[in-house]
Parts: C-alpha cells; sequence; structure tokens
C-alpha cells in the first residue's frame, strides 16, 4: 500500500499555540493540506493577524486560551468536539538570558508554567478526545532540551521536561492508538530568536552571526521547515514513529 507523504485532509487538529512565527507557519501548512484547524493562543490580536494572513479560510477556527489555566484549557478542548485527530503543543517563551544566580524566580516560574504546565494540559484534556480513534500529538521542544545551553537555564529546563513528558506519554498511550513526538528546533528565524540575539528582522545582529557561523548549516532555520516535519509527524505516513524525538537545527545537536 502507497500512502502519500504528507496528507492531512479530514483531519481535525489542534494547534495550542498558533499566534507566533512557527505557529502561524503551521496553520498555514496544516490547512493546505486540507486539515480542518482549531487554534488556540493567549492573544487575541495575534489570532486575528494570524486569520488575516491565512485570508480567513473556513477550516480554521481560532479561541483565546490561557494555556496555564486549568479551567480556561478544559473548556477550549470541550469546545473543540469528541473528534481530535491531532495535536500539536507549541505554546512556548523564552527567558531574558542571564546567569542562574541572577535569574529572578517569577521568571522560572513562569517559563516552566506556559511551557511546561501547558503542554501537561493539552496533553490531559487532548488524550481523552483521541483515544476512541487514535491519532497524533507533536509537542514543541527544542535542541535546548536535547543538551545544556548557558545563560537560559529556565528554557532548556522546561524543554528537558518537555522531553519526558513526551516520553511518558509515548509510551502510556501507544496501546491506545496514540502516538506521542517532539520536534526540536535549534535557531528559527523569528520573534524568539531576534530576541535572545539582539536582532531585528532580516538584520541579525554580530552575536546571531556568530551563532550561524558555528552551525554546520551556517544559516537559521526557517518556521515552514518546522511545519513540514510537523505535519509530517500528525501525517498516516508516519504511523509506525512514536516517542521519538525530531532535532530540526542545522546539524548542530550533531557537534
Amino acid at each position: 500500500m502507497t500512502v502519500p507523504l504528507v496528507d492531512l485532509g479530514g483531519m481535525h487538529i489542534v494547534l495550542v499555540g498558533g499566534g507566533g512565527d512557527i505557529g502561524t507557519a503551521m496553520a498555514r501548512q496544516f490547512v493546505e493540506l486540507g486539515a480542518q484547524l482549531r487554534v488556540f493562543d493567549r492573544d487575541a490580536a495575534a489570532l486575528d493577524r494570524l486569520r488575516e494572513t491565512l485570508g480567513a479560510p473556513a477550516q480554521i477556527e481560532v479561541r483565546v486560551v490561557d494555556v496555564t489555566d486549568e479551567t480556561s484549557m478544559r473548556a477550549a478542548f470541550a469546545a473543540a468536539g469528541d473528534r481530535i485527530d491531532g495535536l500539536v503543543n507549541a505554546a512556548g517563551i523564552e527567558n531574558p538570558p542571564m546567569p542562574i544566580e541572577d535569574f529572578d524566580l517569577a521568571m522560572f516560574r513562569k517559563v516552566m508554567d506556559v511551557n511546561v504546565t501547558g503542554l501537561f494540559l493539552g496533553l490531559k484534556y487532548g488524550v481523552p478526545r483521541m483515544a476512541g480513534a487514535g491519532g497524533s500529538i507533536v509537542n514543541l521542544g527544542s535542541t535546548g532540551g536535547i543538551k545544556g545551553a548557558a545563560l537560559v537555564s529556565a528554557y532548556v529546563a522546561s524543554k528537558h521536561a518537555v522531553i519526558g513528558l513526551t516520553r511518558s506519554a509515548a509510551v502510556e498511550c501507544g496501546p491506545r492508538g496514540i502516538r506521542v513526538n517532539a520536534v526540536c528546533p535549534g535557531p528559527i528565524e523569528g520573534r524568539m530568536i531576534d530576541a535572545i540575539y539582539g536582532s531585528s528582522p532580516g538584520q541579525p545582529s554580530e552575536q546571531a552571526r556568530a551563532r550561524m557561523a558555528q552551525m554546520p548549516s551556517r544559516r537559521f532555520g526557517r518556521a515552514d521547515e518546522v511545519a513540514g516535519l510537523t505535519a509530517f509527524l500528525l501525517s498516516p505516513a508516519s504511523g509506525f514513529i512514536n516517542g521519538a524525538l525530531y532535532p530540526i537545527d542545522g546539524g548542530i545537536s550533531a557537534i
């Protein structure tokens, strides 16, 4: 039997954290590949921009959701109906670069709350709506979840937790026909990488250029490349992949 490489036609997908650069790229590709899409994000303006960017297609519904609030997440998934074929947990924030000894505890807790608690709640309320017919879950990790990095302790700790949740959920949910994998981007062009390296759109800083020079690819990645990998992991073509981590980082995790 030949399976199309990437086909999301007829799939009902929930994208948690769809207002950023990567989320927008995912939404565009999922719709182009035929999915019915619900997008959750805490930023109402970002959701409006997403619909405008994509031309307000009928396949997309958006909802303002606080991923750190259980009541908000429970209500959002309840409104998504009983059928979810694919779930992407992509909500996340970074921390301002600083040494551990100078790190503010409130900021540490905020990063962990969004990046870890938010993902946990996505699993908690998404899995029951997939258990009947199976499906695919993709968690947005990071190369920061595979190796350490200086000055971003909260972010790295949170992404290591994402990997742990992914592996645990894969083992727990696999017998119910639910696959759980993680996509682990390295530096990806967009707002987050500009904030980390002090760049501006289209104008990489000296620090960003130095980082690119250290990478085997000699460039940062693009959001559409992350979206393409995520679409593959949601699709039937990846049906025997479960509990896997996919670096998409231009080779930096190989160093």
